[in-house]
Order: structure tokens, then C-alpha cells, then sequence
């Protein structure tokens, strides 16, 4: 695992007086993602100068420039106020009295390799499939929360955003932000980490976001008038919050990243013959991804049962769904989940991906009809389809665009997310390479990851030759 030597520390916080003490109330979607760890999201820059050409000309740039973010983006630097009592509702809190504890980290890192192979270590964690990376190499570049703090009332405060700026001297550069999904969605979040990128390239408050975040989350609502409650155990929430990403390192998985290309996208499109459906990219691209993690994981063909039921999870945006729509620059999580069931019998089918499309297509169907339908299960049904060991998620969308993020040094190289390690998550973005394309990342064991690149390959050849 490469070395990593912290080189500086900082708090950084909107510029003094420029947001007053405010709190936030929680909307019922957000509680639901308060009982998931912090997402942490990597953006990888060619950036071919000296450690001290860094710390002197960008490193102050990017403090500014994140202080300015902040000031639009207040809730990132409050706290997640979890109240003693588990019948009162949690909710940020942002005050400007100084305290440390209570501002965003900011840290510049210096990557040391063991050996003399920097150069070679940068190109290893950007590259895609066919070479595969070692997943433990990615967490020494992960930025922990800051510890939650005991209040004197009893409750408890949580950290929402820490940033971890490592370099690779003479080659290239990393940021990771990990941020409390409790307070934002992806969408929401890389509305942030763009206008922070934004204001670092110009220094300019006029040209700092590309428009204004909406912070009233007292307008969502329940389509349906309900008024949702979510029983949480803040007992149990504390170790997964607290808990250090270097403790969370896998052993013995690799982690690979596969791009499907415009073309073979629209070629699997055109595979699918019996579904009346809108086919999209993702879709289709989820249908292929989904087989083959299934596929992979069965060594043997004895004693299966063909109508085992096998589940894929994702979500979707509902902004613009909602009877009262939100703005899409409102600024916290308004997501619906998916669950889509399915027999072992059709994700094993060799020469057809029709049925597969048809169930994930009728998931986004439903949810563009009818979003947040089921939103009072989700905890249950979550549960209930994860204690089966069958369940897959899905992470990120190529709406997100991570690859516009541009801090002035030109688009990413690469951009990951961290929680694809556990073989029961896959993330999807666009290609960086290719308007139209996706790429698919995900973790698995280095046995099972051959067997997935074998049956990947194969699939490639069957559906988009």
C-alpha cells in the first residue's frame, strides 16, 4: 500500500460574518440515508509539477476558492445534529462561532511510494480494464469525517464534509470528497464539487457556481400528503459514522473499471427485441453488468435452484417528478429507490438480455409514473433483500457528469467512487473518453474478478460483435 505523509491541515469555513447561524430541518428523504457511511468520491488530474510549486501557488487557491463554495453551500460546513431524544427529529445546524470542530477539513497530501515507481503508481490507479488495480490502494487517499462530538445536552454533532488533496509530484494529483449522504444526494453533491472547481479555476464569487443551490426542504413533500417517519437507533449509527476508512480496507479484491463504448451500446440496444419499452443506456447497461456479476459468482452448476430470486437495486433522481417539482439545484436528497426482482433462470440466459431489460425497464417506468410509491418500505424492503446475499446496487449515474469537473488544470483523468469493494455494489458514469459511452466500476475477489472478465468478454462478443 503506498505511503501517504500529510503535509498540511486546515478548517476551512465561509468567510466570517457572510452566513448567520442557521438550522436546517431534515425532509423524510433525507433519513433515510443517515444510516449509510460517508460516500467518497475520487477525481484524479494529470498535473505534471513539484511538490512546492503545488503548496505555494495551488494549494491556497483551493483553500479560497472552497471557503467562497461554502458560503453558498453553508449546510457542507455545519453538523448534523443528532438530539438525545430518538422521538426529536435531527437537523444541520451551521453557527459561526469558530469552532474547529465544526468546520470542514481541507488536507494536502504527499504520495511516497516504497519504491522509486510514483509515476507508475498514478497510472495504475487511473487505468481501466483490462488491467485491474489492488483495491486497499485506494484508501490512503480517503479523507475520514472528523469523530462525531457528545453535546451537553446529550446529542450528538456529525461532520459533514472532509477533502483530501493528495499529490503525486511531477505527475499528477487526487481529490477525494467524502461527504454525510444524510445531507446530500449525488446530484446535490457534485452541484458543490463543481462550483467549488468553478471557483478555483476563476477566484471570481460572480463566476464561482454555476447557479445557486435551493436550500428549502421544508417544499418536499410526500405526493401523496404523508407524513413519513422513519424509526433509526442513533445507537447504532455512531460506530458506522466514526468508524476509520483505513479500518474498512478490503484484502484479496481488485477493482476494474469497464467502459462500454456509444456503438456497443447502441448494438446492445438493438439486441433487445421483445420489449416495448424506452430502452436507454442504462438500462441496457445495467441489464449486461447485472448478468455477469450474477454469472460470476456461481462456480458450480449443482444443486441450484433456477427460480432463486436475485435483486438489483438503484435509484433515481425525482426532482422533476414530484407533483411540486424542485428546482433541479435543490440542494439535498430527493432520490427514490428501485428494486428490481428477478429469477436466477433469466440472468443466467446465454443468447438473450430481453428479459432483464424488460424488469429494469418497468423499475424506471414505474418510477417516472409514480415516484417515492414505496418510500415508506424502503427501510424494510432494503433489508429484506440484503440479508438475502443477493442483492446488487447501483451507484452514480452518467447524469452526474463527474468528468466537467474541471479545477482549472483541465477535465479528470479518472473519477471513482470508493464503495464498489464489497461485491454487492457497481457505479456508473459517463465515459470520459466518448459522449455516449458509460463506464462501470466495481470490487470483487481476484478469483471471481477472472471469472467476471472472462464472462464480460464473452458477452461483448455475443451481444455487441
Amino acid at each position: 500500500m503506498v505511503e501517504v505523509k500529510v503535509v498540511k491541515h486546515c478548517h476551512v469555513c465561509p468567510p466570517p460574518g457572510s452566513v448567520p447561524t442557521t438550522h436546517v430541518p431534515l425532509s423524510f428523504l433525507d433519513m433515510f440515508w443517515i444510516t449509510l457511511p460517508p460516500a467518497r468520491r475520487f477525481f484524479f488530474y494529470n498535473f505534471p509539477h513539484s511538490t512546492q510549486h503545488f503548496m505555494d501557488t495551488v494549494f491556497p487557491t483551493l483553500q479560497q476558492s472552497l471557503s467562497l463554495t461554502l458560503q453558498r453551500f453553508f449546510p457542507l460546513a455545519g453538523n448534523l445534529i443528532l438530539p438525545p431524544q430518538p422521538d426529536q427529529k435531527p437537523y444541520i445546524l451551521y453557527t459561526s462561532n469558530g469552532d474547529r470542530d465544526c468546520q470542514p477539513q481541507l488536507i494536502a497530501a504527499i504520495a511516497e511510494s516504497s519504491d522509486e515507481n510514483k509515476r507508475d503508481y498514478f497510472d495504475i490507479l487511473v487505468t481501466d480494464y483490462p488491467r485491474t488495480r489492488d483495491a486497499k490502494e485506494f484508501y490512503p487517499l480517503v479523507p475520514d469525517l472528523p469523530k462525531s462530538r457528545l453535546l451537553p445536552d446529550g446529542g450528538r454533532a456529525f461532520a459533514l464534509l472532509a477533502i483530501q488533496i493528495t499529490l503525486f509530484p511531477n505527475r499528477g494529483l487526487c481529490i477525494c470528497v467524502t461527504f454525510h449522504h444524510g445531507v446530500v444526494d449525488g446530484m446535490a453533491a457534485h452541484h458543490f464539487i463543481k462550483s467549488w472547481a468553478a471557483a478555483s479555476a476563476t477566484i471570481s464569487a460572480s463566476a464561482m457556481v454555476w447557479s445557486l443551490p435551493y436550500h428549502d426542504r421544508k417544499t418536499v413533500k410526500h405526493p401523496n400528503g404523508l407524513n413519513i417517519q422513519y424509526s433509526i437507533s442513533w445507537g447504532e449509527l455512531f460506530p458506522i459514522m466514526d468508524k476509520s476508512v483505513k479500518d474498512l480496507a478490503p484484502l484479496n479484491t481488485t477493482r476494474a473499471t469497464f467502459v462500454l463504448t456509444k456503438t456497443q451500446i447502441q448494438k446492445l440496444k438493438a439486441s433487445v427485441t421483445s420489449s416495448s419499452l424506452r430502452v436507454s443506456g442504462f438500462i441496457v447497461t445495467c441489464s449486461l453488468i447485472w448478468k455477469c456479476m450474477i454469472k460470476s459468482s456461481i462456480i458450480t452448476q449443482e444443486n441450484h435452484d433456477d427460480d432463486e430470486i436475485f435483486y438489483l437495486l438503484f435509484v433515481g433522481d425525482c426532482r422533476n417528478r414530484l407533483k411540486e417539482p424542485l428546482p433541479p439545484t435543490y440542494f439535498g436528497n430527493c432520490l427514490d429507490i428501485c428494486i428490481v426482482e428477478l429469477k436466477k433462470k433469466e440472468l443466467l440466459k446465454d443468447d438473450s438480455i430481453d428479459g432483464v431489460v424488460e424488469a429494469i425497464g418497468n423499475k424506471v417506468k414505474e418510477l417516472e409514473k409514480e415516484p417515492l410509491k414505496m418510500v415508506e418500505k424502503w427501510f424494510l424492503e432494503w433489508k429484506r433483500c440484503d440479508e438475502t446475499k443477493r442483492l446488487v446496487t447501483v451507484a452514480g449515474s452518467p447524469k452526474l457528469k463527474v468528468y466537467d469537473t474541471n479545477f482549472g488544470w483541465g477535465r479528470p483523468c479518472k473519477s471513482e467512487v470508493l464503495h464498489v469493494d464489497n461485491s454487492k455494489g457497481i457505479s456508473l458514469q459517463e465515459s470520459r473518453d466518448e459522449e455516449g459511452g458509460i463506464e462501470v466500476s466495481l470490487g470483487l475477489a481476484k478469483t471471481r474478478m477472472d471469472r467476471f472478465i472472462s464472462i464480460w468478454e464473452h458477452s461483448l462478443k455475443l451481444f455487441c460483435s
